[in-house]
């Protein structure tokens, strides 16, 4: 019970539930140009809701992960039948 009350364990706790709920917002993005920027990617997924953050594979550039600020920008962008950036139809599921 103690250790139920510590603060490691709240903390941790907290990151959790953080996390579970970065997921319910998030998009997991691949298929666009190799070079293609965060920006770019951010400023296609505005147009279902803010995006909050865009973290990009660093070592092939083959995939990112789009986090909106809400989940119903997700839902909106997940029911679109087809994603296209550029020219290259992108691969869009959830996180």
């Amino acid at each position: 019970a103690e250790h139920l009350r510590g603060k490691k364990h709240r903390r941790l706790r907290c990151l959790r539930a953080e996390r579970r709920a970065q997921e319910q917002r998030s998009l997991f993005v691949s298929g666009f140009a190799r070079g293609t920027s965060g920006a770019e990617l951010a400023e296609y997924f505005g147009a279902f809701g803010d995006v909050a953050a865009v973290v990009m594979d660093k070592e092939k550039g083959a995939y990112a992960i789009v986090e909106l600020r809400d989940a119903a920008g997700r839902e909106r962008a997940l029911a679109e039948p087809q994603h296209s950036l550029a020219g290259h139809r992108l691969r869009v599921r959830p996180r």
